[in-house]
C-alpha cells in the first residue's frame, strides 16, 4: 500500500510533511526531558544526523505506506509544535497506531487533542482503516487524559508492553481504540 500524502488543516492547525529544515525543532522536541521520560524507543539524545535521519525515514515511511507522520505546526504562524502519525499501518487488518509528542512551549494548549483528533478524522475517512490503537506508558497521565477526549476508549493493560527509557526494561502500557463506527467527538 502506498500512501498519498494530504496536508491536513483544522482546529487552528496545519499537519505537513516534515522538511530537512526541521531537524532543530525536531531535535528540540525529542531530546525534551518530558519526551525522554517517556520515550523508550529512541537511543540516546538525538544529534543533527539523527534527526536528518528522522525526517528521511518519515517521508520513506509514507512511501511504503506503514508510516504516516506529521508535523504539527500553528496555522497561522506555522510554528511547529510537535508530531503526530500513524505507524503499523496493516491495511489488510484496516488498524494502525496513533502516536504523538509536543514541543515544550504547545503543551497544555489542548494542541496534541485537536491534532490526534484531525489525524484520526482522516485515518478513517482517507485511509479506510477501521481501527486505531493507542498506547501509553502507564502513569502517563496526559496522554490517557488526551486518549480520553478523543474518543479513545479504554480497552485494558498490556503488561511489559512499552520498552522504558532504561536499556532492558519494560513498562506497563494502557490500550485505547477507537474504531470508524465509534461516535466522533466535539473538538476544539
Amino acid at each position: 500500500m502506498t500512501l498519498t500524502f494530504t496536508e491536513l488543516t483544522g482546529f487552528g492547525l496545519r499537519l505537513r510533511e516534515w522538511r530537512e529544515t526541521d531537524t532543530a525543532a525536531l531535535r528540540e522536541g525529542m531530546n525534551d526531558p518530558e519526551y525522554r521520560r517517556w520515550d523508550g524507543m529512541t537511543d540516546g539524545p538525538l544529534d543533527e544526523a539523527g534527526a536528518l535521519r528522522q525526517i528521511r525515514s518519515r517521508a520513506e515511511g509514507w512511501a511504503r505506506g506503514d508510516l504516516a507522520q506529521y508535523c504539527i505546526t500553528d496555522a497561522a504562524t506555522g510554528e511547529v509544535l510537535g508530531s503526530v502519525g500513524l505507524h503499523q499501518i496493516e491495511p489488510v487488518r484496516g488498524c494502525a497506531g496513533i502516536g504523538y509528542w509536543l514541543m515544550p512551549g504547545a503543551r497544555g494548549r489542548g494542541v496534541v487533542t485537536r491534532a490526534v483528533e484531525l489525524c484520526t478524522r482522516w485515518s478513517f475517512a482517507e485511509v479506510a482503516l477501521h481501527r486505531i490503537e493507542l498506547g501509553h506508558a502507564v502513569g502517563n497521565e496526559q496522554s490517557c487524559r488526551v486518549a480520553l477526549r478523543t474518543g479513545y476508549m479504554a480497552e485494558g493493560v498490556a503488561r511489559g508492553g512499552l520498552p522504558a527509557p532504561a536499556p532492558g526494561v519494560y513498562v506497563d502500557m494502557h490500550v485505547h481504540a477507537r474504531l470508524a463506527t465509534d461516535s466522533v467527538p466535539s473538538i476544539g
